[in-house]
């Protein structure tokens, strides 16, 4: 399970990371509740963080249900380009902090 601290930082990261921009606060809140079920599905060893294959499980999850650009990133295969983007400090993970950090520039 995800800390509370983490929800409000995924949510935003995920926007950042894949572009969806969600106006209507409702639509966001469920579109948020669903990635973040989605983050938990895909973290098959439940770390807390992904990895690549774990990652592209997520973007998978994610453009089944439809959220942001994630069916983009599927469709051009471009998981790899996104993981690397997050994942800054080259550990083959991208954790809590890697997508707090995307956010706050």
């Amino acid at each position: 399970m995800l800390p509370c601290t983490f929800s409000k930082t995924f949510t935003t990261s995920l926007a950042v990371i894949i572009g969806f921009v969600v106006a209507p606060a409702a639509t966001a809140q469920s579109v948020s509740k669903q990635a973040i079920a989605n983050f938990q599905m895909a973290d098959a060893n439940s770390d807390g963080a992904l990895s690549q294959a774990e990652f592209t499980a997520f973007i998978d999850l994610n453009a089944a249900s439809k959220i942001g650009q994630s069916s983009h990133v599927q469709k051009l295969g471009l998981y790899r380009k996104a993981f690397a983007r997050l994942d800054a400090n080259s550990d083959g993970a991208v954790s809590a902090a890697e997508l707090r950090s995307a956010t706050s520039g």
